[in-house]
């Protein structure tokens, strides 16, 4: 006894290799997958909550007028939700039920089974699509050909994505975002890590690096979705002109935040162990928009700045002043990046044009004066050994007109207070650093001929025992003034610099 199956492909195109890797996946994926009349298929997954997958059906079919394979996927709800669903009026509806919610994951597994258009969207329940939102994340991923995954802004979301609009009710909301939503490429950021308002990908991306891994139950399996994606030479991209709203608070009980603590805690670990030491946070999260912000708009738009990151772990720093640029309308530049961590070479990879890894002695062996528009360092200028030394290095590489942009670590914060006084339990001590005042730094790079845009602090939340010791010393010993110029020293974290040339 036996199976027989027949794959009739009498009418099917072979495949023919192109170019580039990325169109020849492309080719492949026509030939390979099954043929679909829609180029796009959204799924909506839901679990109970009728009144919430109501609104986001209702709304995505309002406000979504491409044509699509429309997927309503239940996971082990109460009946009321399937007959809801047999409800929705749409041309091209598939129904899908799962008898018991196992995880949020698998769900989103199912989804990305059945989905089979070239480019698919899930969403879930609690997200209310809005108007030219998906047609906005289509024409992104549609663009470039090496572009895998897109998110859109919404309310409620982590990671920096976050955009507030005011509306009290869905009518207004629907109004604000159809003004929002005006599709605009220079509002394309490329990210390393994402989270998926709306999980909108390219089918062929997903064939070639996976589903998700089963082994993430709930968080970071977004952020090594992302990896996965980048290191197959994939873009990842928030479409900064598709604005959705998402429909969750967050911690309602004091349960529900002991577990997102727990979950957030295995999460984070199991990226680790996977990534072999990488960290899912500090070392793809390290944003630096405040450092950015001192960067001035260029008169000049036809150019190809070339661009210098140094040590900025996998590579979060360079992404940033790239899309700072393109604020500016600056769409093309070069990248190049230096690291003393070995770990982070093949991140650092996806992103820039040139990756060197040396220890930091070797940073002038490697490029020629004057060889960049802008710099960027990752770490505080003084956790190096011979701080002014690199300084010095560093001016010497920007072209003329270039921008250094640099943190330098406030060893007279709070913390270190707390540690001078004996109490080490409450301290929260980094990376050492040396003691190099503002001033001093500030001396310096006048002397070398740098221009210092206005400085930035960087500030931490006041400590309850850092206030009671400034108090006591405030009149005492020191004039009642004291804490006024004490406590925002105290505060300050790192102080942002820009150095032009």
């Amino acid at each position: 006894m036996y199976n027989y199956i027949e794959i009739n492909t009498d009418h099917t195109s072979k495949p023919t290799e192109a170019n580039s890797i990325y169109d020849s996946r492309e080719g492949a994926a026509q030939s390979f997958t099954s043929n679909n009349e829609n180029e796009l298929s959204i799924a909506v997954i839901s679990y109970n909550r009728l009144d919430k997958t109501k609104i986001c059906v209702e709304n995505l079919v309002q406000n979504t007028e491409i044509p699509y394979h429309l997927f309503l996927i239940d996971s082990g709800s109460e009946p009321e939700v399937i007959e809801y669903y047999k409800s929705v009026n749409h041309p091209n509806k598939t129904i899908i039920r799962i008898t018991n919610n196992i995880n949020a994951n698998f769900s989103f597994l199912v989804a990305m089974q059945h989905l089979n258009s070239k480019y698919c969207a899930i969403v879930s329940n609690d997200v209310v699509v809005t108007k030219n939102a998906i047609q906005n994340l289509l024409t992104c991923i549609k663009s470039e050909n090496n572009i895998g995954w897109v998110s859109p802004v919404c309310s409620n979301i982590s990671n920096l994505q976050q955009v507030i609009l005011p509306f009290h009710s869905m009518e207004e909301m629907n109004e604000v975002a159809a003004i929002y939503n005006v599709s605009n490429p220079l509002k394309w950021e490329e990210r390393l890590t994402l989270m998926p308002a709306i999980l909108f990908y390219k089918k062929e991306c997903i064939d070639i690096v996976g589903g998700f891994d089963y082994g993430f139950f709930h968080d970071f399996a977004d952020d090594d979705m992302a990896r996965r994606l980048n290191r197959a030479g994939y873009k990842t991209i928030l479409c900064k002109d598709a604005w959705v709203h998402h429909d969750h608070i967050y911690n309602s009980t004091p349960e529900d935040s002991i577990k997102l603590e727990i979950s957030l805690t295995m999460g984070r670990k199991n990226f680790y162990e996977k990534y072999y030491g990488l960290d899912a946070w500090d070392d793809f999260r390290n944003y630096e928009f405040a450092l950015t912000s001192l960067m001035d708009e260029p008169e000049e738009k036809e150019w190809v700045p070339s661009i210098l990151g140094i040590d900025t772990r996998c590579g979060t720093p360079i992404l940033d002043v790239k899309n700072k640029l393109r604020d500016f309308g600056i769409t093309k530049t070069t990248s190049h990046a230096f690291t003393t961590k070995a770990k982070y070479f093949l991140d650092l990879q996806t992103i820039c044009n040139e990756v060197t890894c040396d220890r930091i002695d070797f940073l002038y062996d490697y490029y020629d004066k004057a060889s960049f528009d802008y710099i960027i360092l990752g770490e505080p200028i003084n956790t190096y050994d011979k701080p002014f030394l690199l300084l010095k290095k560093l001016f010497s590489l920007l072209k003329p007109k270039g921008a250094l942009l640099l943190k330098l670590r406030n060893t007279s914060n709070q913390n270190n207070l707390m540690y001078s006084l004996g109490n080490v339990d409450k301290s929260n001590l980094e990376e050492s650093a040396l003691c190099i005042s503002l001033e001093r730094i500030h001396n310096y790079l006048t002397n070398m001929g740098a221009k210092i845009k206005p400085i930035l602090v960087l500030q931490e939340p006041l400590l309850r025992d850092t206030a009671s010791i400034v108090n006591d010393l405030s009149g005492n010993i020191f004039p009642e003034n004291f804490k006024d110029v004490a406590i925002p020293r105290l505060l300050t974290k790192d102080f942002l610099l820009c150095i032009q040339k």
